[in-house]
Order: C-alpha cells, then sequence, then structure tokens
C-alpha cells in the first residue's frame, strides 16, 4: 500500500460513504479554506489494485516563512479506527509521505467520543468501547495534547448531539424537559418558520451579532457549499398572530389564575402550598402574557410584515445536520423563538431521514450562558471526544522554535 494525492472528485466519492463522513473532511471545505490562505490536499492510502482503504483532507496554512510546518486534519482521518493494523499502515505511510516534503507534525482531532454527560455535566454510567483509543495511538508515535474543557482547541471537544427518530413523539420526549416547555411557550405566540435566501445571511448575521467572525465567512460557505447544502433558517413572528395569541394566552391564564384564587379561599382544601406555589407562578405567566399583548399592539404598529426573532444556518451533508450559527432578537429572547426555530427543523430533517443533528460545541460547564443553554437542552447526548493529537513527523523542529505556541501556528506551507 501506498500514500497517494487524490482529486477532489474521488476523495469526495470516498468520504461520502465513509461512516465516520462529515463536512470538514470534504473538498467543499477545502475549497473554503484555499480562499482563506490554505492549501487543501487529499491524501488516500491505495493498495495494489488502487482501492482507497482510508483517506484524509489535509489543510496547510500558505506561509513560508513559519519555522514549523504543520498539516491538519480537521476531524481526523476518514479510517476504520478499530482495524488497528490499517491505522498503522496509514500512520506509518503519512510519516514517510510528509517527511520527504519537510513537515515537522500533523494534527488531528477525531470525532471519536471519549465519554457521554448528562445535561447537568455529570458522567454517564455507560461502557465507553473507545476507552484505550488514545493509548493505541500513541503506542503509534502520535502525542494527545490532553483532554481540554474550553475552546482551546482547533474544534471543540465538547458537543450537544440530538440522535434523530422519525417517531416525532419519541424525538420530542428524548429532549429535556425545559426545552419541551420553552417549545410549548414558543408555539402560543404568532410564530413562522421559513428558509432564507442568499440575500438573507445579512439578516443572519445581524441576529448573530457578535461580530466575529465577519459576514464573508457565512458567504462563503454558502458559496463552496452550495443552497442545497447550507441554508438558513428564520422565526418570524407575525403581527396579528401575535396579537390574537397574547389575547388568547392572557385570557386562558387568566381563567387559571382566577380558579387558583378561588381555591386559596377554601380554607379547608388540603395541598394549600402546592396551589399557593402555582398561584405565584401563574401571577408571572399573567404578567408575561401582559407585556405580550402590549409589545404585539407596538409589534403590528411598526412592522406590519413581521419581524424576524431567530436565525439558523444549517450545513447538510451525508445523514447529519449541523447548526454552524445562530442568533436570536434579544428583545424577544424570553418567548424562546430559537427553541421553536430548531425543533421545527429538527422534525423536519428527521422525516427526511436525516440521522443526527450537531447542535453545536460547548464547555465543560455546559449552561454557562444562553447560546450554551439552548444547545443543551435541545440535545439528547453530551458527548466528549477524545481531543488533539500531534503526530510527529521531525522530533527535532517539533522540540524547538514555534512549539509554545503551536495553536497559532497550526497550518503551514504547501507541499
Amino acid at each position: 500500500m501506498q500514500i497517494i494525492l487524490l482529486d477532489e472528485a474521488r476523495f469526495d466519492a470516498f468520504a461520502i460513504n465513509h461512516p465516520r463522513h462529515n463536512y470538514y473532511q470534504t473538498s467543499n471545505y477545502g475549497r473554503l479554506m484555499t480562499k482563506n490562505g490554505h492549501n487543501a490536499y487529499y491524501l488516500g492510502l491505495v493498495d495494489d489494485i488502487g482501492e482507497i482503504k482510508a483517506a484524509t483532507l489535509m489543510i496547510v496554512k500558505n506561509r513560508k516563512n513559519d519555522r514549523k510546518k504543520m498539516g491538519y486534519c480537521p476531524r481526523g482521518f476518514l479510517i476504520d479506527w478499530e482495524n488497528e493494523e490499517l491505522v498503522k499502515l496509514f500512520t506509518e505511510g503519512l510519516k514517510d509521505f510528509l517527511s520527504k516534503r519537510n513537515f515537522t507534525y500533523l494534527k488531528l482531532d477525531p470525532m471519536i467520543i471519549y465519554k457521554e454527560h448528562n445535561l447537568d455535566g455529570s458522567e454517564k454510567n455507560t461502557e465507553n468501547p473507545n476507552a484505550n483509543f488514545t493509548k493505541k495511538l500513541q503506542a503509534l508515535g502520535y502525542i494527545h495534547m490532553g483532554y481540554n474543557n474550553g475552546m482551546e482547541a482547533s474544534k471543540p471537544r465538547w458537543n450537544g448531539l440530538t440522535f434523530m427518530n422519525t417517531d416525532i413523539t419519541s424525538l420530542y420526549n428524548s429532549i429535556s424537559k425545559e426545552a419541551r416547555e420553552k417549545i410549548v411557550e414558543a408555539v402560543k405566540m404568532g410564530n413562522k418558520v421559513y428558509k432564507g435566501e442568499q440575500n438573507d445571511i445579512t439578516l443572519l448575521y445581524n441576529l448573530i451579532n457578535n461580530g466575529v467572525p465577519p459576514i464573508d465567512y457565512y458567504y462563503n460557505y454558502y458559496q463552496f457549499y452550495g443552497p442545497t447544502s447550507f441554508e438558513v433558517y428564520f422565526n418570524k413572528l407575525e403581527p396579528i398572530e401575535y396579537v390574537n395569541a397574547s389575547k388568547r394566552a392572557y385570557e386562558e391564564e387568566e381563567e387559571v389564575n382566577n380558579n387558583l384564587n378561588m381555591q386559596m379561599q377554601d380554607f379547608n382544601r388540603p395541598n394549600k402550598e402546592m396551589i399557593i406555589n402555582e398561584k405565584l407562578k401563574s401571577d408571572e405567566r399573567l404578567a408575561k402574557y401582559k407585556k405580550n399583548m402590549l409589545e404585539a399592539s407596538k409589534l403590528f404598529q411598526a412592522y406590519p410584515n413581521g419581524l424576524e426573532t431567530a436565525g439558523v444556518a444549517v450545513i447538510k451533508y451525508g445523514k447529519t445536520i449541523t447548526f454552524l450559527a445562530s442568533g436570536v432578537n434579544e428583545q424577544f429572547k424570553d418567548q424562546n423563538p430559537e427553541y421553536l426555530l430548531k425543533w421545527q427543523l429538527m422534525q423536519e430533517f428527521a422525516k427526511q431521514g436525516y440521522t443526527i443533528v450537531n447542535l453545536g460545541g460547548l464547555t465543560s460547564d455546559l449552561k454557562k450562558d444562553y447560546n450554551s443553554i439552548v444547545k443543551t437542552e435541545l440535545a439528547n447526548k453530551i458527548v466528549e471526544y477524545v481531543g488533539e493529537f500531534d503526530l510527529v513527523i521531525n522530533k527535532k523542529a517539533y522540540y524547538t522554535g514555534t512549539k509554545l505556541n503551536p495553536i497559532l501556528n497550526w497550518l503551514n506551507t504547501p507541499i
């Protein structure tokens, strides 16, 4: 067997049919990175009759003055990691191939699950078939860069995933109780989910509202993945429906509140403390719905055609959906439009046969901010991947020079 350079078409044909396919290991991502100052190479391990046994996209920063020459294989190799002999052959082949081209090391971050966690961050007591994965790679000369808990690595090590089910009721019950409650609340308002077009990327960017990365980042994804793989969706608040829904929600809650108030007057009624607690919760909802009625009237005057309150960018590849980025209108955040938007998309994608939704990267504390809370509560599985590995090609160069800041120098000059 030997390592060869593959063309884009041959690499993509292998990648899409591989069990570990992901949108990073595609020529789409390679071309996107090429536009952003890198070079993309598609390396394959082929047998004597030219059949591909393993492959990877390797991206290299197009900068000639760096002292270290580094390749990066985003989300690891497309390989059967359980086939130890194949992993060994691919590793040795890569070392030989890259050594002849003066590389210092190769970085990779395989999508191999290290641990699974509950929504509170605690570890699930599940058997882990990948428990010895790190030791096996270390035995082949890979250096494990550690189990980081933040966003220090090239890609997030913690991710929120939703494993799909065509039984929508079962899928709904698989997400957290908190998410289900917020979806129910959002349904009461006048919301409509719709698919945007290329010129709506600006609208999405304004909802994301953080300025990093720049808007060109999203236009580049649209350019290189195309309109069938990169899509944008929005939750739109319809003024008339919002007015009617707010009024209806207020009237229904007012009836509940009056009933609870009558129960409180009955001194002989059991569970008095529970009724008082329910009355307090109802008072809060009543105040919220009254506020919504006032906002609905103002919205109708200011935005007679409606207002987008949440948006999300989606990448579709193979059987996986990735929520690349999302945002919410801060004024309407407490109405949970992002929960409703993502849930409705998850339903639709499940019906279309997609099997996984990746809600995005997390840190180990999970619910530290609004975005993390949304991802965590809509997931039915929190996974912790094994992390980054460096395959050292040139030991002398690796342990000297710019090693103190490897992340900034994660890509280098072309082959």
